[in-house]
């Protein structure tokens, strides 16, 4: 049976379920979670289109698949840990990612330190980025939440300090710093090997009653392929609601990339129209141009249906795994995808 039937299953089969908000395996102790996406899409371009998804111009059932389990524990009144599996799109069923895997220790009311597998917090999004119901559309754009190449945890430790600055109004400093980490990054034709010796930066979220204001900065000394380089990335961002509006706004700079994206959506009670616009520019040039709707069936199940053209310009690969010139195809992308996320 495919791999996507029986995502389809299990999320279907726990629907009846009564917990949407984990389900208490010992008390309150001990806490079970999960979420789930799967997708029918196709493109019109034979070439591949993203790397970790490789849409092409048959039917795909599998590009899309996502599925985590995440295990929650309040060890006591200042001790915590937390772990989280995920079978992200690029990888078989056989070989998940460990995602994160940490300690938390509540130092004040205020300051929690943490040790561990960590998330990288580069992005508005990047905390949820594998939950599909955690934001209106499909995928987050790929533009901007690609330029790490899939990358999304570390090996370290950070601090988290929130400041009440009003009654809704909250700002958390959030320094990191990693140590070692090796990545494979599967390009097709050939994979890339990453070793970073040092990762730190700093993450500021300022939040209010309507929106959020994201900024990161971020250090890497990293290899590819044995030859040494450093990376300084630069993120900015936001997301505000009003009336029945959600608007999303990112951008992100480094050396190598510049990619930005705004998105809005509407909220007509279970239905969420919405457009975005997402582009990169430097090393790869691409535009995406989004348009979709998604239909809220349950409070933790929607479904989406999703148009994206996506072009390559001025000649480069832009999103696709290689130049789709090369293969005799055109520079642009036509991609249409029916997806399913759930969470529990």
């Amino acid at each position: 049976m495919r791999a996507a039937n029986v995502v389809l299953m299990m999320a279907l089969g726990l629907v009846a379920g009564p917990a949407w908000a984990g389900i208490a395996l010992w008390d309150d102790y001990l806490v079970l979670s999960g979420f789930a996406s799967v997708s029918a899409a196709k493109s019109d371009n034979a070439t591949p289109l993203y790397i970790h998804r490789r849409f092409d111009d048959d039917w795909c059932f599998d590009c899309d698949t996502t599925v985590g389990l995440q295990l929650d524990s309040q060890l006591s009144d200042s001790w915590r840990a937390s772990a989280q599996v995920v079978k992200r799109p690029q990888d078989t069923f056989s070989d998940p990612q460990f995602e994160w895997g940490y300690l938390g220790w509540q130092l004040t009311d205020n300051l929690e330190a943490r040790g561990g597998r960590l998330r990288l917090p580069l992005f508005v999004a990047s905390e949820y980025y594998y939950v599909g119901n955690a934001y209106p559309w499909a995928r987050p754009p790929i533009d901007v939440y690609g330029t790490m190449l899939g990358i999304t945890a570390f090996n370290g430790i950070d601090l988290l300090y929130n400041y009440s600055l009003g009654d809704e109004l909250q700002l958390q400093l959030h320094p990191f710093y990693g140590g070692h980490n090796h990545e494979n990054v599967d390009f097709g034709p050939s994979t890339l090997e990453i070793e970073t010796e040092v990762q730190a930066g700093i993450n500021l979220k300022l939040h209010g009653a309507r929106f959020l204001l994201n900024f990161t900065y971020f250090y890497a000394d990293f290899e590819v392929g044995g030859d040494p380089d450093t990376l300084d990335v630069f993120s900015l961002g936001g997301r505000y609601e009003f009336d029945q509006w959600e608007l999303w706004a990112e951008f992100e700079r480094d050396k190598l990339q510049h990619a930005a994206y705004v998105a809005a959506a509407w909220h007509l009670e279970l239905w969420q129209p919405y457009v975005m616009v997402s582009q990169a520019w430097k090393r790869l040039e691409s535009t995406s141009y989004i348009a979709g709707v998604r239909y809220n069936w349950l409070p933790n199940l929607s479904v989406n249906l999703e148009y994206q053209l996506a072009d390559a310009r001025n000649g480069s690969s832009g999103q696709f795994t290689l130049p789709p010139q090369v293969m005799g195809e055109s520079s642009e992308a036509n991609l249409v995808t029916l997806m399913l996320s759930y969470n529990f």
